[in-house]
């Protein structure tokens, strides 16, 4: 049976795991160390630095909760421990004797407490709580990232935590413990209930250099003075934990440390440099009233506190932009420069207020990347250069959030080419059916004038087989039975594609058919459309005029055997004992009797009920929507008269006039 082999590790694993600098740089170490503390609920915290001058070895002391000898093995021996899952997000501190205040705890990812070995090569800890003190030593191990070594146990009352680097192993470091003090008091001052010494002394507001520190007063009616002090550590931490606003009444931290306003408001992205830089401090001991009764925030109903926040929002704003100015300048050139293309068709101008939109684009939405923004920019060079402008940015501003990822899905499935295609046909249909809708329900509505010129564009209407684009109007069998009817007629001059009878009108569609070498060798399929007026019932008299126009054309060569008719008879009404359709010819000729409402019904289900819901479109309240459908129709006067030869010279079809003669 094979022996088990144990796991190895390299002597760079805990650096690898834990980061260089936490083992390696004191100031990175020492705020790790801090953020245990800050975690263990500790209101005290002593610091010995190892400055080199010094002589003396680090260590660090805090009153927190300590830990039992099974907590420690859990907690600080377990690589990637997740404080978080383990013990929650809050930590609760005792700030009197019987106050409690929740904290939000820092850490996550279990790798500060390797910041002792900063320190040394072997560090002691000591933790007491539950009446009982154990004492460890932990080594960077040759084997195992660590090794442990129990050394006592002795009782002790209350709670706390002490790292000690080892005299043997300690290390020093150039850096001063003044220099220690600025580097916590930039992040550990958020929190009055936090106490940090260093070789004796407090750290506070003093101990940051004077260029690293901003304040601002501000007075608000009914609140009296608030400060706004303003911490920049110039160089970006590793997460925003120590940074935020946080708002001091009395000398006591309300709700938490965060870019999260009080009342809600966001004012800087996690992800972006700044929020792990610079920290806010409100102070505003007139807001005492408006404190929730836990400490956990405010009361956002109080007056006084939506008036005093309002304007320290309007003040962290303004800083923040000054603080910014410069990045944000670098961001719009290099913005700029992926754009300069297209900038340089434009004129001086529009370059200028082009420049001044990014710049406040970053002001307006410091969350923006920079890869954002250059697509954002993109999008505004292309309507510079537009004809429409900026018509498009007004529209976008009136969509709601979800209107906007429904654009954004739109898009990324469709090209604007392909979709413009599909909703223009889909516009133009659906205007149709509108317009039809309103005329066959006006008794004022003309067949001729009105109707026939939608039946024109609307053959689709009638089934899918005349969606094809070889479905033409036939003016040639129209002029032939235009002159076959022998009697004066109304119509128009720009319209020779239907014939205008007594009772109606009618409208022939037609495809033709081939030979095997291409040829056209007559009609293959004809299509008669015949409106009848308002107040005249479909019957047999009108059933038999259709079948008229279709016979005359048999007899005068202008259909052959092969061709297929369909003949729609269509009006306001239809004889009850003729709604059945009639056939001719063997079948070939079908005449169907339909009424306007069904032609409706049909419209809207071919549609696939499209027009049901968008029906409040905006384009169908367009007042030229006859002009959209058919913008070449010239209305004639109904009392002008056009006689045969008037129609067959409009026509213009010889061969039409040699088979009426």
């Amino acid at each position: 049976m094979a022996e088990a082999q144990m796991v190895l590790f390299a002597p760079r694993f805990l650096e690898t795991h834990a980061g260089a600098s936490v083992l390696n740089d004191p100031i990175t170490a020492l705020i790790e160390l801090l953020a245990n503390a800050w975690d263990a609920a500790a209101t005290r915290v002593e610091i010995q630095w190892p400055a080199q001058r010094s002589h003396q070895i680090f260590s660090i002391t805090d009153n927190g909760h300590g830990m039992t000898r099974d907590q420690f093995y859990r907690r600080w021996l377990t690589l990637a421990y997740d404080r978080r899952q383990e013990q929650g997000d809050d930590v609760e501190v005792r700030v009197g004797p019987n106050q409690r205040q929740s904290r939000v705890a820092f850490g996550r990812n279990g790798i500060g407490r390797h910041g002792a070995l900063a320190f040394g090569d072997s560090y002691v800890l000591s933790t007491w709580r539950d009446g009982t003190r154990h004492t460890f030593r932990i080594t960077q191990g040759s084997k195992a990232p660590l090794e442990v070594e129990e050394l006592s146990v002795t009782p002790i009352p209350g709670t706390g935590t002490i790292i000690s680097a080892e005299t043997g192993t300690a290390k020093h470091t150039f850096i001063s413990a003044e220099t220690a003090r600025q580097e916590i008091g930039l992040r550990f001052l958020i929190d009055p209930s936090f106490a940090v010494f260093v070789d004796g002394v407090q750290v506070g507001i003093n101990d940051i250099p004077p260029e690293q520190v901003q304040r601002v007063e501000i007075t608000v009616p009914g609140v009296g003075p608030i400060t706004i002090t303003v911490l920049d550590t110039r160089e970006t931490d590793r997460s925003t934990a120590h940074h935020g606003i946080a708002w001091h009444v009395r000398g006591r931290l309300v709700g938490t440390c965060s870019w999260q306003g009080s009342g809600h408001e966001k004012f800087l992205d996690g992800r972006r440099a700044e929020a792990k830089r610079f920290t806010f401090f409100i102070s505003a001991d007139g807001l005492d009233a408006a404190v929730l009764p836990d400490w956990s925030g405010f009361d956002y109903r109080n007056l006084e506190f939506r008036r005093a926040n309002e304007q320290v929002q309007s003040v962290v704003q303004d800083i923040l932009v000054e603080l910014t100015r410069e990045k944000r300048s670098a961001t719009t050139r290099a913005v700029a420069s992926a754009h300069r293309g297209r900038l340089s068709e434009m004129t001086s101008g529009r370059v200028e207020k082009w420049t001044k939109f990014v710049d406040q684009a970053q002001v307006a939405c410091p969350s923006i990347s920079e890869r954002e923004l250059t697509q954002l920019a993109g999008v505004l060079a292309q309507l510079e250069l537009s004809n429409s402008k900026f018509g498009l940015i007004g529209r976008l501003h009136q969509y709601a959030a979800g209107d906007l990822d429904r654009l954004d899905t739109l898009l990324s499935e469709w090209t604007l080419d392909t979709a413009k295609i599909v909703l223009d046909e889909l516009q133009t249909r659906i205007k149709l059916v509108d317009e039809l809708r309103r005329k066959v329900k006006d008794p004022a509505s003309h067949e001729v004038h009105d109707l026939q010129p939608l039946f024109h564009q609307g053959l689709w209407i009638f089934g899918p087989e005349y969606e094809t684009i070889e479905f033409t109007s036939n003016e040639g069998i129209t002029t032939v039975i235009r002159k076959l009817m022998k009697q004066p007629v109304r119509g128009s001059t720009n319209r020779p594609d239907f014939v205008i009878v007594p009772d109606g009108s009618a409208g022939f569609y037609s495809y033709p058919k081939y030979d095997s070498a291409g040829g056209e060798i007559g009609v293959d399929r004809l299509t008669v459309v015949e409106l009848k007026r308002p107040g005249i019932p479909i019957s047999t008299d009108q059933k038999t005029q259709a079948w008229k126009y279709v016979k005359e054309l048999y007899d005068l060569g202008q259909l052959q055997e092969h061709s297929a008719v369909t003949c729609f008879v269509l009006g306001s009404e239809i004889d009850v004992s003729e709604t059945e359709e009639r056939t001719e010819k063997g079948g070939r000729v079908v005449i169907r009797p339909l009424s306007y409402d069904t032609v409706l019904v049909r419209a809207k289900s071919r549609l696939l009920k499209l027009f049901d819901r968008v029906k409040s479109a905006p384009f169908l309240d367009q007042k030229e929507i006859e002009e959209f459908l058919h913008p070449t129709v010239t209305k004639v006067d109904q009392g002008e008269l056009l006689d045969d030869d008037a129609l067959g010279n409009a026509q213009n079809a010889p061969t039409a006039d040699k088979l009426a003669s």
